[in-house]
């Protein structure tokens, strides 16, 4: 073992980051690269920051704490993981320059930290000034790399969902738009397999485990005698209620489909609160008062149309209350604020809203070699398109960042100008590495633009990396 402090510990650190910063810069180009390394006797391909980072990081501290930031950012914001840590690196170099500098000085890294701290006013100021509203999809999807077509294909579902929609992908046997189709779920069938499309069906949603149908005997057999068919959507069927479910589904004597939602807990309750929001339904729920002993016809939901395939529901053709639609939508943008750095429950609560405003559209992509790669980089470009209009953006191609770069003013004292420094030299890192990279004949168009938001936090990630190892003052490393 041996220890290491000051700028010796930095040089070390910087040396075990070097071959990861190198290979991520050189795969950030204006239509995104490609590394290719060495696996034993294999040759393999990376592209994204993170996926190059887990592939050559070393097992040191410093490349772990890369990893596992380029990893975060990806799954919190989807996109941007190279941009990320060419602006980490060039804020690390900056801030260790300024460490060094200092010693005698007295700049501890603590203060050097609370300088970055402070800066944020400075920087939410600068961003805001430069920041223009979001455009065509077409426009933004410019800059993806994706194929032509692809773009066009996810521009036109943009448009079908509307601003605040959903655009969800997945592999399928043609590449096509899904259009709306109203409500829809995941969800497990109870018993048997229902059928898998039913038209003009009635709904009972519960926030329960129904085991007994007693009450309900008098509803199920007007179902019978009128023909009509009934989709039950609850928390569990178990017992009796099954046993009935079966016997009915078997005999022929009833249309209907036993369902239980594929998310369980509170989301589970959320999607059956949901549903009878949409469809019309009085939610049975004993909590809060509803229960199966006080049902009545009036209690049901309606929907035109009802299909169920691979663990998918879907019901058109709801209309449901407004003004409880209304109270659910708040409640899922409540949700999505609150849940902004909770990336898989952001998603949830962003699925829940464009499902209660009936604003969402699947794309396939027809399944072969590469759709793997392709189904990848287009849902980053569907996570930039979704962040350009929720936060505006920025001059593309590095010069909006240049930009924000020049309005921050010098520090007044050595631990502000040092973290001026690192912020200024964050921001220019990525114009300056696109334009390296860029090949004679490429063309990095005025025209183009970046997720403002998105490169705001890309930047807050970026210093934060490179003010936690400017402030390691000292490290015992084993051999």
């Amino acid at each position: 073992m041996r220890a290491l402090s000051g700028g010796r510990l930095q040089r070390e650190m910087s040396e075990a980051l070097a071959p990861a910063m190198r290979a991520i810069a050189s795969s950030l180009g204006p239509e995104g690269r490609h590394v290719i390394f060495a696996m034993g006797n294999r040759v393999e391909t990376a592209r994204t920051g993170s996926e190059i980072a887990r592939r050559i990081c070393t097992d040191h501290y410093a490349g772990r704490l890369l990893k596992e930031t380029l990893v975060d950012a990806e799954r919190q914001f989807g996109d941007g993981t190279a941009r990320l840590a060419v602006m980490a690196g060039a804020a690390l170099r900056e801030g260790q320059k300024a460490i060094r500098g200092s010693w005698a000085c007295d700049l501890p890294p603590a203060h050097l930290a609370r300088a970055i701290e402070g800066l944020r006013p400075a920087l939410d100021a600068a961003f805001a000034a430069e920041t223009m509203p979001g455009g065509a999809a077409a426009d933004l999807l410019a800059a993806s790399g994706l194929p032509p077509d692809l773009r066009h294909l996810l521009a036109e579902a943009d448009a079908a969902v509307g601003p605040g929609g959903l655009v969800s992908l997945s592999e399928g046997g043609e590449t096509r738009i899904l259009p709306a189709a109203g409500f829809e779920f995941d969800a497990g069938f109870a018993g048997t397999a229902p059928l898998a499309a039913m038209d003009g069906v009635y709904l009972i949603v519960a926030n329960e485990i129904i085991s007994d149908f007693q009450d309900l005997a008098p509803v199920i057999e007007a179902f019978a005698t009128g023909g009509k068919a009934l989709v039950i959507v609850a928390r569990g069927l178990e017992g009796k209620a099954l046993q009935l479910i079966e016997r009915n589904r078997q005999a022929g004597v009833v249309r209907m489909a036993a369902l239980i939602p594929a998310d369980a807990g509170s989301r589970g309750a959320e999607i059956l609160a949901d549903l009878a929001a949409a469809c019309g339904a009085t939610l049975i729920c004993a909590s809060q008062g509803r229960s199966l002993n006080a049902f009545r016809p009036g209690m049901l939901g309606r929907a035109g149309t009802f299909s169920f395939v691979r663990g998918r529901v879907r019901l058109g053709g709801i209309v449901g209350d407004p003004g409880e639609i209304s109270l659910r939508v708040a409640s899922a943008e409540a949700a999505i604020r609150q849940n902004r750095y909770l990336p898989f429950d952001r998603e949830h609560a962003e699925r829940r809203r464009a499902r209660l405003l009936g604003q969402w559209a699947e794309v396939t992509l027809a399944r072969g070699p590469d759709s793997a790669v392709g189904l990848e980089n287009a849902r980053r470009a569907v996570a930039m398109l979704r962040a350009s209009r929720a936060g505006g953006v920025i001059a593309g191609g590095g010069l909006g960042l240049e930009r924000i770069a020049a309005r921050l003013a010098s520090g007044r004292d050595a631990a502000t100008e040092a973290a001026v420094a690192m912020a200024r030299a964050a921001l220019c890192a990525p114009g300056r590495c696109l334009r390296g990279n860029a090949r004679e004949d490429s063309d990095l168009r005025p025209g183009l633009t970046d997720p403002a938001g998105l490169s705001r936090d890309l930047l807050e990630a970026a210093l934060s990396f490179a003010t936690r190892l400017v402030g390691i003052e000292g490290a015992v490393l084993r051999h």
